[in-house]
Order: C-alpha cells, then structure tokens, then sequence
C-alpha cells in the first residue's frame, strides 16, 4: 500500500494506493474511454461511472472530497494510478 498527497484548491488530501483502489481507477479509465469512444453509450455508463468515481473516492481519498474540489482531486488521483503504468512502460 502506498499513500501520496495531493493539494486542490488549497486543500490536502491523502491518497491510498492499494489493489483495490488500483481496480476502481482503471474501471473508471475504461469507463471514460467507453464513453469518449461511442457519446451513444453516455447514458448507459453515467450511472456506472458515477458508482465508480464513488468508490474511489470513498476507498482512496481521505478526508472527505468537497465538492468544488471533486474533478481536480479525481484528474490528480487518475495521474497517481498512471504512475506506476509509466514507470513499467520505461522499464521494458
């Protein structure tokens, strides 16, 4: 398990990385690149992308998010998540 901080709008906030939170990060990426892929699916996936920013928001990020800070701290808890996918990538 690995923990990091983030700052948004004034605010810290801490990060669990952990194969859980790993899970919920990469379903969400599939589920943006679902929806950027075919704006058809939007309505079929927003319900789901919604469970699935919840969740790790909920099992990654503590304290509490506040609202205004929802979308920087997700952008910023995805580059966490696509840090340890760069550095396999560098290493092959």
């Amino acid at each position: 398990m690995i923990e990091e901080s983030i700052k948004v709008n004034s605010r810290t906030y801490k990060v669990t990385v952990n194969d859980r939170t790993q899970m919920y990060a990469a379903r969400l990426r599939k589920l943006y690149q679902q929806t950027y892929n075919d704006m058809d699916s939007y309505e079929e996936v927003s319900s789901e992308t919604s469970t699935t920013v919840n969740n790790l928001l909920n099992h990654a990020v503590s304290p509490d998010v506040k609202e205004e800070d929802m979308d920087g701290v997700i952008h910023q808890v995805l580059k966490i998540f696509d840090k340890p996918i760069q550095k396999t990538k560098k290493g092959r």
